[in-house]
């Protein structure tokens, strides 16, 4: 094809038809960018193409992760709700003796722990996907992560954490909470009363009601039906490819 083109060339210069030859570099030269520019237009085309491939690969990669997520939220959303009756017999203070078989002085020792699978976000950050979907997959996370789900977590676990300090600290009875399961008749008179009938372990009660019924919960009934959702949506775009 070049040597086809070299030959016109030569055909008219040596007929010295200049001004027909110019007109036909300029030509060539126009086919020229044009091709380039067909080259250009399906190497990006190619390139968008493993972007989206790979995106998708992602996506299948989110919703198994998200899966996990999920059905660990719902867990953590079941356990408290099993837990909201005894939180409410404590703060009307109606406690009884009996309640210490039911779990009344582990009753704020329960510690949720999510652990959110993030690799597949982060692949999608790494790549710089700017989507309308990928970047709510991506604020959904680092909500999740900054705001809604798991700093309430740690401030539970915190105070929790503290609480038990306080027990070590101050109380002759805590060698026996620590190790064994308390019941009412599994325990001494002195633990019996604190956590039956004193106004302090009804306090701390009532904080880490604040924290958990308030705060965690909501979240966590506004936060996974948000993931479902979005993970729904991730399935059907796989599934349109």
């Amino acid at each position: 094809m070049i040597k086809f083109f070299q030959k016109i060339r030569q055909n008219l210069l040596s007929e010295g038809k200049t001004k027909t030859y110019v007109k036909y570099a300029i030509g060539e030269i126009v086919l020229v960018i044009i091709g380039i520019l067909i080259a250009l237009q399906i190497n990006n085309w190619n390139e968008d193409r493993k972007l989206q491939n790979e995106v998708l690969d992602i996506y299948g990669q989110i919703i198994l992760e998200m899966d996990n997520d999920i059905a660990e939220l719902e867990d953590n959303l079941q356990m408290f709700e099993s837990l909201e009756p005894m939180f409410n017999e404590v703060l009307s203070d109606n406690r009884t003796v009996d309640m210490l078989d039911e779990g009344l002085s582990r009753l704020i020792t329960v510690s949720p722990r999510t652990s959110l699978n993030t690799s597949g976000v982060n692949r999608l950050k790494s790549i710089s996907a700017n989507d309308s979907l990928s970047l709510r997959v991506i604020e959904i996370y680092d909500q999740a992560e900054t705001v809604n789900i798991i700093p309430i977590e740690n401030r539970i676990s915190q105070e929790q954490a503290s609480l038990a300090n306080k027990y070590r600290d101050n109380y002759s009875w805590y060698p026996e909470w620590i190790s064994k399961r308390i019941t009412k008749d599994n325990s001494s008179p002195e633990l019996q009363y604190f956590f039956v009938n004193s106004q302090e372990y009804r306090h701390y009660v009532i904080s880490s009601y604040q924290q958990i019924y308030n705060n965690y919960l909501p979240s966590l009934r506004t936060g996974i039906p948000g993931l479902k959702e979005i993970r729904n949506e991730l399935q059907l775009k796989i599934e349109k490819k």
